[in-house]
């Protein structure tokens, strides 16, 4: 029973999408039929919705019901013996003969709800529509449903078209004329700009727009044509007007030219084809710096926004990250799309978007650098533009260690390894402060000594490569502090050094210094002294320049008051000297570079027999003579000058060469008119008249040699050899001059 009552359901609701159907395809016809009457897209919507209103409120399909179905069953099948309508009644409610029948009628609908046919004229609705819209797509391409009223202009006086004939005619004749001229500019889709309809013959269109021209004669002609320096466009005849159709590329100037029925040419003035390009779109960002650094203890968050704007609308707008890590030649990086944290709205033509961005959701750590750009694309078909930002960087200070580089050709990488071992003694010293809660105090004793020892053993080492080969490696004490009872606790750790080897080493070269000293002293004074590398001087046996040795002497006082501290078991004003001491270092390391001289001219070795012996015998100058001739970018006009000249001081007729002429420097000349038309726009309507009509008077040859000669550059002047004037008397004086000398 339910079965009977589902497909009963399924019939009311294809009957119900049969009658909208029917709605819509007359309501879509009517609407094309105004479209054709009106040509305007607002009545059309307005007759479509109307006519769809109308419809539904006669036929009310809302209104059919399950009885209304059975009603339709019973009428149209008859073996369900007018019974259907038991199918809606409750099982209880019926008496056993019912019953029977219902359940009798429920099975030979299941058999036959095939054969069910629902009456509905929706394939004759969709005939008529498409019958419409074949009309419509005919009356379109033929031109007929521009509307008089809106797409075609009164035109005024200034846009009237002057028409000038290029031939005589041998019979009085009424020369053809123009009623009306409309050009339509179709925008390029992505712009979603309306179609602007005008009458002025000066176009300023966007690049990829498709420019119609429609003109309208008073009289029949045989053709016309419009032509774009020697590009010739054909005008198809459609009912009583030429059309013609051009996609907007380049900026150009353009005329009209026809033949009337009598085969006279006609031709107009010159018209602009002004194209300009979408723009790119503009970035500007506020709230950051070029360059940003961060310590690690504190926040990294980089905060600012930025302003894109866009003529036609932005399709994407997006932050591209690249993080480096490592250094050297184990560097790498990593490429992110970041997007801004507010929301951005597609084909919007500006939007202020937001960025909160934190260094620690790019996994950076300390040492890592980070660069980024905000780059803007907008909605431009097929090939969008893009604008990119500056490059901004942003990097995480790292404070472990200073990466030493050896650059250029240098022989020996002059720092050692265990330049990298203070920050070591750092790292363990703040360690051991931190755990000093959790340490007794003899095993925090013990290890505060043993990095004092470390320190020792570190400065000890600084010093053999400063040259001090006198004191010797110290080797690692067994012996705790803890266990040692120390009756003066400053007395090993003062420059005194820390041992009787180093007490004796140190004493034995005081000594040996004074020796020397008195020795010396007998000795005359050397005169080379001040400029030999003294390798017995373990001052001056460094690899190091003199600002270095004393940074690095530096450094290792610093040491000395580090190993103090820590031996008197108070690492936390240790800690002060260590820091200044890895400073130094650091700044040695950073100014031990060296970098590879420019490679420029190596002259030949100069013979020593020939050294400052005054002989230029064999000493020759060289020269080199070339003439470069730069090419003259306007070789027609000029030869259309001296063409001009010609034809007006001997007034001989046009030749086909001169035409030739005229019309190539008129290509020339066009390229000026565009950047400045009101200058040279006569000029070269004078020249394209030239080049098409038979002959021309006087003053019209005049006044093109002028525009002519107006738009030529000035050349600037080049250095040539002059030619002075001497006199006998000037001869005379220099050779006076020369004689008294």
């Amino acid at each position: 029973m339910m079965e009977a009552q589902d497909i009963l359901k399924k019939i009311l609701l294809k009957w119900r999408v049969y009658r909208f159907m029917e709605i819509a395809f007359l309501a879509l016809s009517f609407a094309m039929i105004a479209y054709l009457l009106s040509v305007s897209l607002v009545i059309a919507l307005s007759a479509f919705v109307v006519a769809g209103l109308i419809g539904a409120l006669y036929c009310q399909p809302w209104n059919y019901s399950l009885t209304d179905i059975c009603s339709h069953l019973d009428a149209s099948l008859r073996v369900l013996e007018n019974s259907a309508s038991l199918l809606l009644q409750p099982e209880e409610e019926l008496t056993l003969l019912a019953k029977i029948q219902q359940s009798k009628i429920a099975q030979t609908l299941k058999s036959n709800k095939k054969s069910i046919y629902i009456k509905n004229r929706v394939g004759l609705g969709a005939l008529i529509t498409l019958c419409c819209s074949g009309l419509v797509m005919f009356c379109y391409f033929n031109g007929a449903l521009e509307n008089p009223k809106t797409q075609i202009p009164q035109t005024t006086q200034k846009d009237d078209i002057v028409i000038t004939a290029l031939d005589t005619a041998t019979v009085a004749i009424v020369p053809p004329k123009i009623n009306k001229q409309v050009i339509i500019i179709d925008y390029p889709e992505y712009t979603n700009k309306k179609r602007l309809v005008t009458s002025d013959m000066n176009i300023k269109a966007l690049e990829g727009s498709t420019v119609k021209w429609r003109i309208d004669y008073n009289q029949k002609i045989k053709a016309s044509w419009l032509q774009f320096g020697t590009d010739n466009v054909s005008m198809s005849k459609k009912n009583m007007s030429y059309v013609a159709l051009r996609n907007a590329e380049n900026s150009s100037f353009y005329n009209l030219k026809f033949l009337d029925t009598l085969k006279n040419r006609y031709i107009s003035d010159l018209y602009a084809l002004e194209v300009y390009k979408d723009e790119a779109p503009s970035i500007n960002i506020r709230g950051l710096q070029p360059f940003t650094s961060f310590d690690f203890a504190e926040p990294q968050l980089l905060e600012f926004t930025a302003h894109v704007k866009d003529d036609f609308g932005l399709t994407e707008v997006a932050i591209i990250a690249t993080v480096s890590k490592g250094t050297g030649e184990s560097v790498k990086f990593r490429e992110e799309r970041l997007s801004f944290d507010n929301f951005f709205k597609k084909a919007s033509t500006s939007s202020l978007l937001k960025k909160k961005l934190d260094l620690r959701t790019l996994k950076m750590e300390p040492g890592d650098e980070l660069y980024f750009y905000v780059e803007a694309t907008d909605i431009k078909s097929p090939k969008p533009n893009s604008t990119r930002t500056e490059t901004f960087f942003s990097v995480i200070r790292d404070t472990v260690k200073d990466g030493f580089e050896v650059e250029g050709t240098m022989g020996a990488d002059l720092m050692p390894d265990y330049f990298r071992s203070q920050r070591q003694l750092i790292i363990d010293t703040e360690k051991l402060i931190a755990d000093e809660s959790k340490l007794e105090k003899k095993e925090y004793n013990f290890k505060s000594n043993e990095l004092g020892f470390d320190q020792k053993a570190l400065r000890l080492k600084y010093g053999k490569f400063m040259g001090d080969e006198t004191e010797e490696p110290v080797a690692p004490t067994t012996n705790t502090m803890a266990d040692t009872d120390f009756e003066d606790p400053l007395a090993s750790y003062s420059h005194k050094h820390d041992s009787d080897n180093e007490h004796n080493l140190v004493a034995e070269e005081e000594h040996d210094h004074e020796h020397d000293h008195e020795e010396s002293q007998d000795q005359e004074e050397d005169p080379l002294e001040a400029y030999v590398h003294n390798h017995e001087d373990p001052e001056a046996s460094t690899l190091f320049a003199q600002s270095l040795k004393s940074k690095l002497k530096q450094a290792m006082a610093e040491m000395w008051d580090a190993e103090l501290y820590l031996r008197l078991f108070e690492p936390e004003k240790s800690l002060p000297y260590q820091y200044k001491a890895l400073k130094l270092i650091q700044e040695i390391k950073n100014s031990a570079r060296i970098y590879v001289h420019r490679i420029g001219f190596d002259p030949p070795p100069i013979k020593e027999s020939k050294r400052l012996s005054g002989e230029l015998g064999e000493v020759k100058s060289s020269s080199k003579q070339a003439d470069l001739e730069k090419e003259f970018p306007y070789i027609f006009m000029n030869r259309a000058i001296e063409r001009l000249e010609l034809l007006r001081t001997t007034k001989v007729s046009l030749q086909p060469t001169d035409r030739e002429i005229f019309q190539k420097a008129g290509e020339e000349l066009a390229l000026l008119a565009i950047k400045e038309p009101s200058k040279y726009l006569n000029t070269l309507q004078g020249l394209k008249l030239l080049s098409e009509a038979q002959n021309s008077n006087e003053e019209d040859l005049k006044a093109i040699q002028k525009g002519l000669v107006q738009a030529l550059p000035n050349l600037s002047a080049e250095p040539v050899k002059g030619d002075s004037y001497s006199s006998r008397l000037n001869e005379l004086m220099l050779d006076a001059l020369e004689n008294n000398e």
